[in-house]
């Protein structure tokens, strides 16, 4: 009878066993679940991330050729100066529609200031229009009270024009502004208007 006895604890010890082990399995499954999900959840924020990284960068570059394709029209800076802005597109997956926009608003003349002929190089095919005679011309212009001035300075002026591309892609959300100087020479006469 006793041996029976021992038969019976070690098939109720053999049942708590199992109960116990089913337990530990459960809170394990749960924390490898908890675990799975956060990282899931880190993935997608690092995917979204990157997507706005890149989104950023396409912006930038679509700032970019809107303004060195502005810069590349010199009808963009001849007085007067355009009134509406370019809308000026990109592609960039080669589909043959417009992924992103840059909007270009007319320049901003910034300063007029005449190129001084020490500034000149005889040798330069640029230069030798700014050699012309050079005269005083109504208004004052090329002279200043002494009337050395028109001779120091040459037949052309240098401008400094600030142009700025802005970018809002509504489908990604990318909003960004990038700004341009450009410097160019024109003729006697011409001023910031």
């Amino acid at each position: 009878l006793g041996e029976c006895v021992k038969v019976n604890n070690t098939i109720a010890s053999d049942k708590a066993q199992r109960g116990v082990v089913l337990i530990v399995v459960l809170i394990m499954l749960g924390v490898f679940s908890v675990i799975v999900v956060s990282m899931i959840g880190g993935s997608n924020i690092n995917f979204k991330i990157a997507g706005n990284q890149q989104y950023r960068m396409e912006a930038k570059l679509a700032a970019r050729h809107a303004l060195e394709t502005y810069v590349s029209n010199p009808n963009n800076f001849a007085l007067p100066l355009p009134v509406r802005a370019s809308v000026i597109d990109i592609d960039f997956n080669g589909d043959g529609l417009a992924d992103m926009a840059g909007t270009v608003p007319p320049p901003t003349c910034l300063r007029s200031a005449p190129v001084m002929r020490s500034e000149l190089n005889e040798r330069n095919v640029k230069d030798r229009d700014c050699f012309k005679s050079v005269q005083v011309v109504g208004g004052n212009i090329f002279s200043d009270t002494t009337g050395t001035a028109a001779i120091n300075k040459s037949g052309c002026v240098k401008m400094t024009w600030d142009t700025f591309a802005r970018v809002n892609d509504s489908v990604t959300g990318a909003a960004l502004e990038m700004h341009q100087g450009v410097y160019l020479r024109a003729g006697e006469g011409t001023t910031c208007r």
